[in-house]
């Protein structure tokens, strides 16, 4: 244990284990208010450049962690091999926490760990990214406004950002939903990069734009967070990477599985009027050589049906 370890976890019980060919540590800590599962990465920075944590209440007499905490880190520390997480990142994919396991969370945000922050080597400076559930109306409104934003919020309730299945959206609560929507009509969208379960670049001079469901819906979310504050975004997947930019002509055009997009303001709207997350193809007159085919993906979750919350102002 590093000694930045040590002073987080206080002589907390700790298991070690091997997980996709780095060291996952396993800290039952308690912390002021909720005793915690803590697990955090070691190794992980020499093939990726960071290393990964993520909190979990623990139950009062629980002795092991959740089952859904190893398969969790082993699709992050996936991710982050293949250099698709940063922080201030939105990431999701089908059924995150496994079957049988009823939650309304499906999304992580992913943050500088406030208690380990970055660490120092010899040689480099590793930050240690923290993964934070997420609703799925949470994730459509981070993607028109900023994770950090929504992180701030919720860290009023609880400090720790730990990610519990049973949690509740923070728009479940009317005072909290106005507050926000308030700072992202203001403040725009501070999510430069989309990672997409599928993003599929086909054709020439013709091409076409392959999304599943979930992932168009995330780019409506950002053509108004982004586009619509003058910012460029990038879509990308496992097998393309498609620049959206502001400018004063439509245009699009790729070049392998990169491509570029072009939108005025007036196209950006059409766009988002008009692009629905649901399978069909889509096209524009001022974007002659692009269509956009939705095809099925996750099902869209309905915004959650859970009591209210209460969020400290």
């Amino acid at each position: 244990m590093t000694a930045a370890e040590a002073g987080r976890w206080a002589g907390a019980p700790v298991t070690v284990s091997p997980l996709e060919g780095v060291e996952l540590r396993v800290g039952a800590v308690a912390t002021p208010g909720r005793p915690l599962w803590w697990a955090v990465t070691r190794g992980l920075f020499a093939q990726s450049g960071l290393e990964l944590s993520l909190r979990l209440p623990r139950g009062k007499d629980e002795l092991t962690p959740p089952p859904f905490l190893a398969p969790v880190m082993t699709k992050l520390i996936g991710f982050a091999r293949e250099g698709r997480l940063t922080e201030g990142q939105v990431v999701e994919w089908p059924r995150p926490f496994g079957p049988g396991v009823e939650t309304d969370l499906g999304v992580f945000a992913l943050t500088i760990d406030p208690a380990f922050g970055t660490i120092r080597t010899a040689h480099d400076a590793v930050p240690v990214l923290l993964a934070v559930g997420l609703t799925a109306d949470e994730a459509r409104l981070v993607r028109e406004w900023s994770p950090q934003g929504l992180l701030e919020v919720l860290a009023r309730l609880d400090p720790t950002l730990s990610t519990s299945v049973e949690r509740a959206s923070l728009l479940s609560s009317p005072r909290a939903r106005q507050a926000i929507e308030q700072r992202v009509e203001r403040e725009g969208s501070s999510m430069g990069v989309l990672v997409a379960e599928r993003s599929e670049l086909s054709g020439k001079d013709k091409a076409t734009w392959t999304l599943d469901t979930r992932s168009c819906d995330a780019l409506v979310s950002l053509l108004k967070g982004r586009l619509g504050h003058q910012r460029p975004f990038t879509v990308r997947s496992a097998t393309s990477s498609v620049e959206v930019v502001p400018a004063d002509s439509d245009a699009f055009t790729a070049s392998g599985n990169q491509a570029t997009l072009k939108l005025t303001q007036p196209t950006s709207r059409a766009l988002r009027a008009n692009l629905k997350p649901l399978p069909g193809r889509y096209r524009w007159d001022d974007l002659p050589n692009l269509t956009i085919e939705v095809k099925p993906g996750t099902e869209l979750r309905p915004p959650p049906s859970t009591p209210a919350v209460n969020v400290p102002s």
